[in-house]
């Protein structure tokens, strides 16, 4: 089954994603935003709703974009990588030499995320994104085989 979706009904399909899945969460993001206090019904509904499955014991890991190059993105990216890091997920950076810009979730290697929303504000309020959830299988170990091929490639410690 495919469902497609776009702008804020984004946080609904990835928090209810991460709140039902049983095992493993994968997740690649270009620009993934920390929001401190925020109230729900924002990007940080997806932050509270990862750490709360990474508590419950299951496997969540984390790819997010960093170059130096563009300290802005970077300064972001690092700090989301030391909140996630804090709640007990894997987190990696990639580099110049192997930019993350694609953003899909994988779960249980059994559906998969494939969108343009980035884990920010401006992603599910301002900008205009589009997104597919994926309920297949096959589909869906695919994604998983690629982020582990991405994730291979990284380095392991960051911070």
């Amino acid at each position: 089954m495919i469902t497609l979706f776009t702008e804020s009904a984004y946080l609904r399909h990835v928090v209810d994603c991460i709140k039902s899945a049983e095992t493993e969460i994968l997740v690649a993001c270009y620009e993934w935003a920390w929001y401190d206090g925020q109230r729900t019904g924002t990007a940080q509904d997806i932050n509270r709703a990862l750490c709360s499955a990474s508590a419950k014991g299951l496997k969540v890991s984390a790819m997010l974009h960093h170059d130096t190059r563009t300290s802005h993105l970077s300064r972001i990216n690092r700090r989301t990588a030391s909140r996630l890091r804090r709640h007990h997920i894997a987190v990696r950076l990639g580099s110049s030499r192997k930019p993350i810009h694609a953003k899909f979730w994988v779960f249980d290697g059994q559906k998969v995320i494939i969108c343009t929303h980035n884990v920010s504000n401006r992603a599910v309020t301002t900008n205009a994104e589009i997104g597919l959830l994926v309920d297949d299988q096959d589909i869906a170990q695919k994604a998983r085989d690629y982020f582990l091929k991405i994730w291979g490639g990284l380095p392991q410690s960051q911070e």
